[in-house]
């Protein structure tokens, strides 16, 4: 995964750097979102990787997904990545582009898992903790996953907070096994 996050990165610095100047920083992240939801379905990436289908088709069949949500700018954009064999790297160059968003912007999305629904008042309180812990605006998305058994995942940037049941159990185990 780093590999895939090295290889991104300059695309979405190249980008970031074009929106920036034009003001279409919004823009682009609606095209980059546009594209990564394209481009990271099952079904498209077996294509993406078919040596059987050409670039050309590919791009093609994307624009053709995208209709009107791909301007100029974001055909181009796509046919470059095409041309570099960097398809694939599309949902990573629009993660990365969104992380540049938000540093620029002042903000960071979370990601809380938990093992039951977060409510309202739930997701304040963490935006607040991690607000006064990282200095920024904090967006909240939340998921539910019951294999945790309790407690809560939190991933914002690079920073990961695992209070779940599961790992506090798999770190009981670890340590009564050693």
């Amino acid at each position: 995964m780093a590999e895939t996050s090295t290889l991104a990165r300059p695309y979405a610095q190249a980008i970031f750097n074009l929106a920036h100047a034009n003001n279409t920083l919004k823009a682009w992240s609606d095209t980059l979102a546009l594209l990564k939801e394209v481009t990271a379905n099952e079904s498209m990436v077996e294509l993406i990787n078919n040596p059987s289908v050409s670039d050309e088709q590919v791009i093609l069949l994307i624009t053709e997904i995208c209709k009107d949500g791909l301007d100029e700018q974001g055909q181009n954009f796509l046919k470059v990545t095409a041309e570099n064999g960097r398809l694939e790297v599309l949902p990573f160059i629009a993660d990365s582009f969104e992380a540049m968003r938000a540093e620029e912007e002042g903000s960071i999305e979370a990601q809380v898992i938990s093992a039951y629904a977060v409510n309202a008042t739930q997701k304040k309180s963490i935006a607040a903790a991690l607000k006064k812990k990282l200095g920024r605006e904090v967006t909240i998305t939340t998921q539910t996953d019951k294999t945790l058994l309790g407690g809560v995942i939190i991933r914002a940037g690079d920073m990961v907070i695992d209070g779940s049941v599961k790992s506090q159990l798999e770190k009981i185990t670890h340590s009564l096994l050693s």
